[in-house]
């Protein structure tokens, strides 16, 4: 399945948990893993190549003073015109407070008048709860802080120009780790792990017409198809 002047034995690496991908879902997952666990975060190009970091639009969060968590979540609800599940706005709203806190106490640099955080009102809100950093690099900063602290932690690893060429399957059917190819090297690295988390991002690249960066190219889709995640 490999050739093209690829090392045909592959080396092989252990850890507990192998995440793929350095976007902000995937440096959220390094962060919460970590602790007396090894993290190895895998990415295809360099840290900054994600879809994250071309995230401008705000983020938002009911936490103004004239603002309540059922009010942004009925306003979610009645953007989504029936098709949102409930349960999933309800987390969504009052898990996005502490999460949101959580960023700023990280250091995450959001807009702010004076003192005070600045609220924006887009969409369907009925409330001034979009909060923006730097104007419109909102999903870079939020990328920018979770890296920070992600790298601030002794167990978590980074492994960058490294792309993930399948997921590695025992023979109970399992997934026991990672195959990835260095690019430095161009050699194969076996990772064996204890579970592996795909945040490969979209695969926008397979079309002619797209904003997505030149990293998505669906590896992650096409690994978890190949190792038998879902079927037709």
């Amino acid at each position: 399945m490999y050739d093209g002047g690829i090392a045909a034995s592959p080396d092989i690496l252990k850890t507990d948990f192998v995440i793929v991908g350095a976007g902000v879902a995937g440096l959220r997952a390094a962060i919460e893993l970590a602790g007396p666990q090894s993290v190895l975060v895998i990415v295809k190009a360099s840290l900054r190549d994600s879809s994250s970091e071309w995230a401008q639009g705000g983020i938002a969060a009911a936490l103004n003073d004239d603002d309540e968590v059922a009010l942004h979540e009925q306003d979610t609800i009645y953007a989504g015109d029936g098709l949102c599940d409930v349960d999933a706005v309800r987390l969504l709203v009052e898990e996005g407070l502490s999460a949101i806190e959580e960023l700023i106490d990280w250091g995450a640099e959001f807009d702010r008048e004076g003192p005070k955080l600045l609220f924006a009102r887009e969409g369907a809100h009925s409330r001034n709860r979009v909060l923006h950093a730097h104007g419109d690099s909102t999903g870079q900063e939020i990328a920018r802080t979770l890296y920070r602290k992600a790298r601030s932690l002794p167990n978590v690893q980074f492994q960058s120009f490294s792309t993930m060429t399948d997921l590695l399957v025992d023979e109970h059917g399992s997934v026991a780790g990672a195959v990835t190819l260095d690019e430095t090297s161009g050699r194969l690295v076996e990772i064996r792990s204890r579970a592996v988390l795909l945040a490969t991002g979209g695969l926008g690249r397979v079309y002619k017409d797209t904003t997505n960066p030149d990293v998505a190219t669906g590896d992650g889709v096409a690994a978890a198809y190949r190792a038998g995640g879902w079927r037709p």
